[in-house]
């Protein structure tokens, strides 16, 4: 096929389930040279009549985003014009028959380096383009699109409309001759071409961006092994996560990950902690590296996967397999994980679905529902055979795992307070936490005004410990809470209608409602909000104060009187909704580009940094079995909230020392805790940076990012000293002249 003029380059390309291509292109253009632009085009050659059944094999949508060279995270950038073209463009949707247009500008932003050769000066012009698959379920079907680069973005759009434009997708199971001739057509001379003498192109597939070696093969290795959540997969949605730390730790880390749970996340936390487990070793005893440390990272049910599969591991193949091959645990980190299980944070009829096993085994262990145990299961840390019927959450922290735990040398929780329907807070943060220095949660929720904690961002801040639980509270179930707490009364009271003039009679009966609450919730009591009008929202939240708080007839009527002893109130974090958070995910609301060019406009993220080490072993939660009804329709409020806190009291032994990091992030905040979509997602960059930079050894300039690795893509092929220098003083020229026109 001879291509047309105007044609530069063309790609076609089918991705599947976690696939990610990454185009890092480069346009050399010799100086003096009328060519100040050139233009892309994606095309999502899907038919658009799948849309209809996209949720049982789809989505086959796609997220691409265009970065020129010299963007970096944390410099302010400057787009020639912002107001045509914002230069650092994504599209997090690209639907079928759908396209992405982008005029790629020859500016500073882009200018990557000037070469001289054979006394011609050359500058080079370079971009990143990455297309990621967004099908989530499947590892079956595929997604097909269509990558041109120009110089005529009309003919680019005839040209797509052409016979080449024949989309094949993998919903036709059966290879006939027709299915045969128009693969035949689609591959012919259209896959990964270049036409145009002066631009290259070096494309990665996701086996190239995540089979890197070590920088130092010949020296001890730093392993760190990332694991994914439901309904998510290791290749496309944590390559943020690998790639900020890959460039910006200073450690000779190499990072990997099971990747062929994706698509099969439905099949129960033993299942997938065993696959893991087993990739693990496998790793560990066939790569020709030595390796002399291990770290886990995780997102979501990930956390808990990974914690099966050590426990699997240290099972099967000894509970000193790491001390022999002498490799030191460091970190175990986690993002949004449910070490609690979701039982307590869904409505009854969202838990017996999920009990029924609309999500497979996985949905059973995250209900904590009781099984069977078959004849594949790994019965690990317990030789009770009752407790080979409990849900594995509550054996999961059982030894040997417990016992290992305290060998690394750090376990980091990170929780989203806000805005994740998902995994809440109660959950993700194990339980426990110090609300007199956690402060006014719910003010997150309500305006944007709040406290910033930018100190606690910085490379290796200083973190406080909490060496006791005496000022520590359980995570109160916000639910439950408010079918105890705001009855009449409540409701009287955000009304404005409570008087302080009660009657002794009505006195008493509020009284004893709360010192019944207080006894099921132990170290909380209920107390009465402010007198002020409250919305409609916040009336969905209760306010607990530290137990021992003065509750008399003065505290319950609002009194401000000074014999009234003071009390600390705390306000239970908002909770999300499930369905809520489902819809953010598919309607992402993303970041402005305010956002994403100026970093002087991000707010800090991270507000509650500190280590908490107490023994809550050794206290009694009398776990009352459920009846017939509510183990078939339902579940007690005992009986949720005790189950949590046996679960949680495993993990907080003497000799256990949990960082809690909790995170103020918008919806989607259980994606966005982990950046699934470098620019999507973008709201959790800070979470990533505090993880690599707080839990790691980091590089000294740290500017460390994925985008740090752009410009280092080019070889330098410069004949000429002289040629350097000139084109450094024009590139300097340039953007100095171009961030003088962007602040005019």
């Amino acid at each position: 096929m001879t291509s047309e003029p105007f044609l530069w380059y063309r790609d076609k390309d089918r991705l599947r389930i976690g696939d990610v291509n990454r185009y890092n292109v480069t346009y050399k253009r010799q100086r003096g040279a009328n060519t100040t632009q050139t233009y892309l085009r994606i095309k999502n050659i899907e038919n658009p009549g799948i849309r209809t059944i996209h949720l049982l094999t789809g989505p086959f949508i796609l997220y691409c985003h265009v970065v020129p060279c010299n963007y970096r995270y944390r410099k302010q950038f400057y787009p020639a014009d912002a107001g045509v073209n914002a230069e650092v463009v994504f599209e997090n949707q690209l639907k079928p028959n759908q396209s992405f247009n982008v005029t790629l500008l020859l500016n500073d932003n882009s200018l990557a380096k000037v070469s001289n050769e054979k006394g011609i000066t050359y500058d080079h012009f370079q971009w990143e383009i990455e297309v990621i698959s967004q099908i989530v379920i499947t590892k079956k079907t595929e997604v097909l699109y269509d990558m041109m680069i120009g110089d005529d973005p009309h003919a680019m759009k005839k040209l797509g409309h052409g016979n080449l434009q024949k989309a094949l997708t993998s919903i036709v199971p059966d290879n006939t001759d027709e299915v045969s001739t128009a693969q035949d057509v689609f591959d012919h001379e259209t896959k990964n071409h270049i036409f145009n003498p002066y631009l290259s192109v070096d494309k990665k597939t996701t086996e190239d961006l995540w089979n890197k070696q070590p920088p130092n093969p010949l020296k001890p290795v730093h392993l760190i092994i990332v694991t994914h959540g439901i309904f998510s997969n290791l290749t496309a949605d944590m390559l943020y996560l690998k790639e900020t730390l890959e460039s910006s730790v200073s450690e000779n880390v190499m990072i990997r990950g099971y990747r062929f749970n994706a698509g099969k996340t439905e099949k129960g936390v033993k299942k997938l902690g065993r696959n893991v487990g087993d990739y693990v070793v496998d790793v560990i005893e066939k790569e020709p590296y030595r390796f002399d440390k291990i770290s886990f990272i995780a997102h979501s049910l990930g956390g808990v996967v990974q914690l099966y599969a050590i426990k699997y591991i240290l099972v099967t193949r000894g509970v000193d397999f790491f001390d022999r091959l002498h490799i030191q645990p460091v970190n175990l980190i986690s993002l949004a994980s449910p070490f609690l299980g979701i039982l307590n944070e869904l409505n009854l009829v969202l838990s017996w679905i999920l009990d029924l096993g609309t999500l497979g085994k996985t949905g059973r262990d995250l209900t904590l529902s009781r099984k069977f145990p078959s004849w594949k299961d790994v019965e690990i840390g317990s030789h009770k055979t009752k407790d080979r019927f409990k849900p594995v959450l509550e054996t999961l922290p059982d030894d040997p795992l417990q016992t290992f735990l305290g060998k690394f040398e750090r376990l980091t929780v990170y929780a989203n307070a806000i805005n994740d329907g998902i995994v809440p807070l109660r959950t993700a943060a194990i339980l426990y936490l110090d609300y007199e220095a956690l402060g006014d949660v719910n003010e997150l929720k309500r305006t944007s005004n709040v406290i910033d904690r930018p100190e606690l961002e910085k490379d290796h801040h200083d973190v406080e410990s909490n060496e006791s639980q005496n000022n520590v509270s359980e995570v109160p179930d916000s639910n439950a809470a408010n079918e105890k707490s705001l009855g009449r009364s409540q409701a009287a009271q955000n009304e404005g209608k409570q008087q302080t003039g009660q009657t002794s009679n009505s006195f008493s009966k509020e009284k004893l409602r709360l010192q019944n609450i207080q006894k099921e919730f132990g170290e909380f009591t209920i107390l009465n909000s402010s007198q002020k009008k409250l919305s409609k929202r916040q009336k969905k939240y209760s306010h607990f104060s530290i137990k021992g708080a003065d509750t008399n007839r003065d505290s319950l009527s609002g009194s401000n009187d000074s014999s009234t002893e003071s009390t600390a109130t705390i306000n239970v974090p908002p909770r999300a909704s499930a369905i809520e958070s489902a819809l953010n995910t598919l309607i992402c609301p993303i970041p402005s580009q305010e956002y994403i060019m100026n970093p002087e406009s991000r707010k800090p993220v991270i507000f509650h940094d500190k280590y908490y080490h107490f023994d809550k072993t050794k206290d009694e939660t009398d776990v009352k079995p459920r009846s017939l009804k509510e183990k078939l329709f339902g579940y007690s409020a005992d009986w949720r909230l005790r189950k949590q806190v046996v679960i949680a009291n495993k993990y907080h032994t003497g000799k256990l020392n949990w960082r809690k990091v909790l995170v103020n992030l918008p919806p989607d905040a259980h994606n966005n805790i982990i950046v699934r979509r470098r620019f999507a997602n973008g709201y959790g960059w800070g979470v990533i940076h505090h993880l690599c930079e707080n839990l790691f050894e980091t590089n000294a300039d740290g500017n460390g990012g994925p985008e740090s690795e752009l410009a280092n893509n080019i070889d330098d092929d410069d004949d000429d000293d002289d040629g350097d220098d000139s084109g450094e003083g024009k590139k300097q020229e340039m953007r100095e002249s171009s961030s003088v026109k962007a602040k005019i």
